[in-house]
């Protein structure tokens, strides 16, 4: 890539993460804009202020501001310099309330903008079509929603501190300019030299910080397979090659990390040794060749002093804006990805009428072929309907048809009579309870996971419980419902998940049950009375149960066998 076309991609996607923060900022971007710049003025009108305060200090009172001042009545050179500190000490007092009200107000622009992204991009997964959503890599996506936007947050937060330096820069110009324009002028030159060479720099700067998001979404997917292969890999004596793989990651990561760090290192050398240089040229040439007064003098050389903290601001600013800004691109990449698999149409949900679900020539197949090649057949409202085959044989594929995750690439599926379009696909997942081998849990309490989905009160969800065996448990705890589950319900079994996960399905009192795998962590005892009390539910819901033991489908009404992506039964 050339150096055109490189500077051409940086602009314009510094330009996007600009144009989504202001979309973001609105009117309250508009009120710490204000802060920043009455910030900036403060701070500029507090470094002016030192000239007349040198000037009473170095002569004595007798130059143009004590001659001016003595005509108000400050007469002697300590009433003069009294009023003028007096003064000095009101602008920082001033100073700090403004910059305080600038700080967070800024805060809350940058964590608000990192809420609001994280949310676009949820909802961007939640609207898209389910086949698009499961054919992405879960690494990429959890990488993006986690990391990459703390990552955009880090852009924000150095974009606005580039813009507060800036600010500060421009009111300090400013004011060097009105008290000698000639040295000015060569500082505002080298500064423009100094913006050229850093954008200039600015390609690699990008190119690792795109190497992040890669190693990222590597290190993601490293981790949740060591965890997930962990016991197997300790089982063999493996664990070795889990943890050199882990590691290489983690030594090209650090590696860029570094190389960042060293690219910052060598810009603060710089800033160092070029503010040295711009301070011996001020006193030089200004008291030798352009007979600065002291005063001024001495607040000019404290003007340069204090530019190269808002420039080396800016530098570093820059480059982590730059660094960070493939984390933008990365996440918006993603949402329009997304956006070109289509959106689920936002529609007032309308239940299909009573009826059976009909499938006639059904087919749907996954890039690569395997899944659901052809499905006919009939269930009848009520009917306890067993899926069995081995796996990837298209069992999951039609159970998500069946629920309208997905549609027909061929054939015609309707419940009571009529297809799925928008409109009654919203009011049919309305009345889907969906229970999967996982048994999904929130990190909450038991009370809170129950009402997910649903409105039910504590006798409603004491049934509930009594129903699916999940009764004894609550009771044995200490805290009852109001129990904290963990992350993922890690305080509980997987059988005790199960339990609870079904009797938050039927607190929605559904009429379409599914069951994927939902009870296969239950020993057999257990499942049966499970089982005997769900076939005995009166009123019963239509009953879908995905199950590979050959005991739990005899409970069912009827069995639907798939194989080779051809569903009978």
């Amino acid at each position: 890539m050339s150096r055109r076309t490189m500077i051409v991609k940086l602009l314009s996607a510094s330009r996007a993460l600009f144009g989504a923060v202001a979309d973001y900022s609105g009117w309250r971007g508009v009120r710490a804009g204000a802060l920043v710049a009455g910030g900036a003025i403060l701070d500029g009108a507090g470094l002016l202020l030192l000239v007349p305060i040198l000037g009473v200090v170095v002569e004595g009172g007798n130059g143009r501001v004590g001659r001016m001042l003595a005509g108000f009545g400050l007469e002697t050179p300590v009433a003069q310099l009294g009023l003028l500190v007096a003064v000095f000490v009101a602008l920082g007092m001033l100073r700090a309330v403004v910059q305080f009200a600038r700080d967070m107000a800024l805060a809350r622009l940058q964590t608000g903008f990192i809420e609001a992204e994280r949310v676009r991009a949820v909802a961007a997964l939640a609207r898209a079509p389910w086949s698009s959503v499961a054919a992405m890599r879960h690494a990429r996506i959890t990488n993006l929603v986690t990391t990459e936007i703390q990552r955009l947050g880090t852009a924000s937060f150095f974009m606005v501190q580039g813009i507060v330096s800036v600010a500060m820069l421009v009111i300090q110009l400013g004011i060097a300019i009105s008290l000698a324009p000639a040295l000015a002028g060569a500082a505002i030159a080298l500064l423009g030299l100094g913006a050229i060479l850093f954008v200039s720099a600015q390609g690699r700067v990008h190119d690792l910080g795109k190497g992040m998001v890669r190693a990222g979404q590597a290190l993601m997917a490293s981790t949740a397979s060591f965890l997930a292969g962990l016991k197997t890999a300790a089982a063999q004596n493996e664990q070795a090659g889990f943890v050199d793989e882990f590691a290489s990651i983690q030594r090209e990561i650090r590696g860029r990390q570094l190389d960042f760090q060293a690219r910052q290192a060598g810009g603060r050398r710089s800033f160092a040794i070029l503010s040295s240089l711009l301070g011996g040229m001020v006193v030089l040439i200004g008291y030798g060749w352009l007979a600065v007064p002291p005063a001024v003098l001495i607040t000019l050389v404290l003007i340069f002093a204090r530019m190269s903290g808002p420039a080396l601001q800016l530098y570093q600013s820059g480059q982590n804006f730059v660094f960070a800004l493939p984390a933008f691109e990365s996440v918006r990449a993603l949402e329009a990805e997304l956006l070109a698999a289509g959106q689920k149409d936002t529609v007032a949900p309308v239940p299909p009428p009573p009826g059976p679900i009909v499938l006639s020539g059904v087919r749907y197949l996954h890039p690569g072929g395997r899944g659901l090649r052809s499905a006919s057949l009939t269930i009848a409202p009520g009917e306890f309907v067993g899926i069995a085959g081995p796996s990837g044989v298209g069992k999951t594929t039609m159970v998500d048809l069946i629920v309208g995750l997905l549609d027909p690439q061929q054939g015609t599926l309707t419940v009571g009579g009529v297809p799925l379009d928008p409109a009654r696909r919203a009011g049919w997942a309305d009345a889907i309870a969906y229970v999967s081998q996982e048994g999904f849990l929130f990190h909450d309490t038991l009370r809170r996971n129950l009402a997910w989905g649903n409105s039910a009160d504590e006798a409603e969800m004491a049934a509930a419980l009594a129903l699916t065996g999940a009764d004894g448990l609550v009771a044995r705890m200490e805290q009852g419902l109001d129990t904290v589950v963990g992350e993922r319900g890690a305080m509980l079994s997987g059988g005790e998940r199960q339990r609870i996960g079904l009797a938050r399905a039927l607190l929605r009192r559904p009429r379409l049950l599914v069951l994927d795998e939902a009870a296969n962590a239950i020993d057999a005892a257990g499942e049966a009375a499970l089982l005997d009390r769900l076939k005995a539910l009166d009123p019963r819901p239509t009953i879908l149960m995905i199950s590979h033991r050959e005991e739990s489908l005899a409970w069912c009404d009827r069995v639907i066998r798939v194989a080779d992506g051809v569903a009978a039964g």
